[in-house]
């Protein structure tokens, strides 16, 4: 995968990512682009074609030599290494109960874990925290590895970004449409960010996950919108105001076309920069400027990085 414009790692790197990209190029390079250069070798060694296709070969070229399926387990699945270096393989756990879609990305997510085994291995070979730069690389890799770019762009081909033509995308692929948005949004063909919101239990909806966009406390101008959206079960789409608080408390506004719809017990959001915009009359939430305590008024660029 060719770099972006914008290194979606460049704000933040781990001495591990600084490591392990140093190591697979010589450079400073791109790490999500080098995860993909490792992902488009492995398929090729793999022999994957089509839409859908068995990791079998690619987990016995990446030495997992051990798969469990384990029930009620906390988290969706680890690696775990079965000697001192690469060369001795690993053990994949994953979760049972989780859907086949999640399963399948599991296991390409830690998959993806076993390059910088092998390319960082004092880094890795050692008791260390979980890296959250690591884990953002390997989600990268694990869409990348389950989306095949060509195949992709020709069926996303005429597509509009909406919740239809993901959820269409994602049952493609046989992914969840959160590893699809990361996909598209690495391959550089939809800018959007797709948010999940949690009903409290004072009535308010809170931000609890944030995929593909910058993970900050995100308010909506018009915050009737959520509760639309949760009582009527349809899906609502328009224009509207996203803001956030800066670290020096100043009030960062995006124009934002959305889609919003009910899943279950969360509310998705589905936003990225319109065509052509136009402020709507009232803008309830920015109204109010005395309770907002407002220092500085800005425009929020959107974050282009495709980090979740």
């Amino acid at each position: 995968m060719a770099p972006t414009s914008k290194d979606s790692f460049s704000l933040e790197r781990s001495e591990l990512v600084r490591s392990f990209v140093r190591r697979v190029t010589g450079t400073e390079s791109a790490p999500a682009a080098t995860m993909g250069a490792l992902i488009q070798t492995l398929r090729k060694s793999a022999g994957l074609k089509g839409r859908v296709f068995s990791l079998d070969p690619c987990l016995k070229l990446r030495k997992i030599v051990e798969v469990e399926y384990a029930s009620s387990l906390s988290y969706d699945g680890v690696i775990q290494p079965l000697g001192n270096d690469y060369e001795g393989g690993f053990k994949l756990i994953v979760k049972r109960d989780s859907s086949p879609a999640r399963v399948r990305f599991t296991i390409a997510h830690e998959l993806c874990h076993t390059f910088f085994y092998e390319v960082v291995p004092e880094l890795k070979f050692r008791n260390h925290e979980v890296d959250p730069s690591e884990e953002r690389l390997c989600n990268i890799g694990a869409a990348e590895l389950l989306i095949p770019l060509r195949t992709l762009k020709r069926q996303a081909k005429g597509m509009g970004k909406s919740f239809k033509s993901l959820d269409t995308l994602a049952t493609a692929f046989r992914v969840s449409s959160e590893a699809m948005l990361l996909r598209l949004r690495t391959a550089g063909l939809w800018e959007s960010e797709l948010s999940v919101w949690r009903l409290m239990t004072g009535g308010n909806f809170s931000l609890h996950r944030m995929i593909g966009g910058r993970r900050v406390e995100w308010e909506w101008s018009e915050s009737h919108l959520l509760r639309d959206a949760w009582d009527t079960r349809r899906t609502l789409s328009g224009s509207t105001y996203m803001a956030y608080r800066d670290q020096d408390g100043g009030l960062r506004l995006r124009a934002v076309s959305y889609e919003l719809k009910r899943r279950g017990d969360t509310l998705l959001a589905l936003w990225g920069r319109p065509s052509s915009f136009r402020p709507r009359p009232s803008m309830p939430l920015f109204e109010q400027t005395t309770s907002l305590d407002v220092h500085s008024f800005s425009v929020a660029e959107p974050d282009r990085s495709g980090i979740p």
